[in-house]
């Protein structure tokens, strides 16, 4: 009775371990993902798959890995299909283990071990699952090995000759196994893609949490809040409520620039309106992608095009994406959606030939083609009151604002326009003119009695006098 229930322990051992390893992926670390899924690129055609063929050796566990590395972008399938591969890859290990030694407990321990170090690996998120499926390879190969040995009674020279040739075949079909980084998790590069991943789908409340909950939030996280703050109009509302804000309207795409920041800067000219500059820092994400192949750039290229009105380069990302499975349907859709028509009207109507990506020009041009353009209006103020920059802010503000016979009461602004007039001796219509909050008047009062009393954190006199101005990159 002992000994038939001992046959059930390595069976309930790597059900287990499969159980764990799926729970852990799912519902710990579940943003690396779709990560993986979108810095790859997966066409379903015949041009696209003699591409690994041309490749050389391993062809087949990089076809593998990226055919089911697109399915991560549906929910629960990539900690299914990694937990699968491995489970398979702890099967195939077990039984090759036990049928050299024919120690059951040996084979099982071998097998989890293996499965283990695999699964650590996949913690880092530019670990490919191609290297899983190439170690599978091999694994399979040996466990065929061992059995056409211990089963084939005849010419033992003739099994090595088909076992050297099958040897061969393996490396030309899954190349040399990959190691990965034995590491632990990547807490912090999970959290920046959770943020990054949620803004991507549209969860902007997610996106709101994440990082209000965060106590260790990164500058790239800060990036994706203030992207959906200013979006809902919030930007001058909120902008203060973070230590030091994070706009992106500082940074340059340079050599040194930050991977993280190169993917996600497009984000920022999008939601400014500037289809130019989105489509150079799209096409600068999909360069600097491994083997130059990004699926969520390509969806980026198609959406600029569209708006832009660039029919033939629309056609030909959309002629892409419709050779996937993931984004197939959202290709035959996107020509038609209205949201790309109503992005249309904040296209920049300038002259868009410049030298460089200074944000500040880019916003002006924006604002001179649409007064509209609530989003790069506040972009523009707050990134000159982050800097501290109260005249360039003044100066702004009546070039979009007040030449046109409007104002803005929010508490930001209003707090920046005191600083001004107070520096520059305004008389008293000049503050009737530009200040209309008896609340924010009252309170400047109160602070010029105590300058720097934390009790007035939050307030941009505060942040003018006390905080570090962010570093133009």
């Amino acid at each position: 009775m002992t000994r038939n229930i001992g046959r059930f322990i390595p069976t309930a051992a790597i059900a287990t371990w499969a159980i764990s390893c799926f729970c852990f992926f799912q519902f710990c670390y579940p943003y690396h993902f779709f990560y993986k899924e979108q810095n790859q690129l997966f066409l379903w055609s015949a041009d696209w798959l003699r591409t690994y063929f041309d490749d050389g050796a391993g062809w087949l566990a990089r076809m593998g890995g990226e055919f089911l590395t697109q399915f991560y972008y549906y929910l629960f399938a990539g900690a299914t299909i990694l937990t699968v591969v491995l489970t398979v890859l702890a099967v195939v290990v077990y039984l090759a283990v036990k049928w050299l030694s024919s120690r059951r407990y040996v084979a099982l321990v071998v097998a989890l071990v293996v499965a283990t170090v695999e699964a650590v690996f996949h913690l880092h998120y530019r670990f490919p699952l191609s290297g899983t499926l190439s170690l599978l390879g091999w694994a399979l190969v040996v466990l065929l090995g061992v059995r056409a040995f211990r089963t084939v009674r005849g010419n033992r020279i003739a099994l090595l000759g088909g076992m050297a040739v099958a040897v061969v075949v393996a490396a030309w079909l899954f190349g040399a196994p990959r190691l990965g980084k034995l590491a632990g998790p990547e807490w912090y590069a999970e959290r920046q893609i959770a943020v990054d991943c949620e803004y991507h789908f549209g969860n902007w409340n997610k996106v709101e949490r994440l990082v209000e909950q965060d106590p260790e939030r990164t500058p790239e996280m800060k990036f994706f809040y203030y992207l959906v703050q200013a979006q809902r109009g919030k930007l001058p509302e909120k902008l203060l409520t973070l230590d030091r804000p994070e706009l992106g309207t500082f940074y340059s795409i340079g050599p040194e620039t930050p991977m993280f920041t190169i993917k996600s800067m497009n984000e920022l000219y999008w939601a400014l309106g500037d289809m130019t500059y989105t489509e150079r820092a799209a096409m600068m994400a999909h360069v600097f992608s491994e083997n130059n192949r990004n699926i969520r750039m390509v969806k980026r290229l198609a959406e600029c095009s569209i708006v832009s009105g660039d029919s033939a380069a629309a056609r030909k990302y959309l002629g892409i994406l419709e050779k996937t499975f993931a984004l197939r349907q959202w290709a035959k859709d996107a020509p038609t959606a209205e949201k790309y028509k109503q992005k249309q009207q904040f296209n920049n109507r300038k002259d868009t030939l410049s030298l460089g990506d200074n944000a500040h020009n880019i916003m002006m041009q924006l604002l001179d083609s649409n007064p509209d353009n609530k989003v790069a209006l506040d972009y523009i103020l707050c990134s000159n009151l982050l800097l501290k920059d109260v005249q360039s802010f003044k100066r702004d503000y009546d070039r979009y604002l007040t030449s046109r016979g409007r104002s803005l009461s929010n508490t930001l602004y209003q707090e920046a326009l005191c600083i001004w007039l107070a520096a520059s001796h305004a008389d008293e219509a000049l503050w009737r003119q530009y200040i209309s909050r008896q609340d924010v008047l009252q309170r400047f009062a109160e602070y010029n009695e105590q300058r720097g009393n934390p009790c007035f954190k939050g307030t941009y006199w505060y942040y003018f006098d006390k905080a570090t101005k962010p570093k133009v990159q």
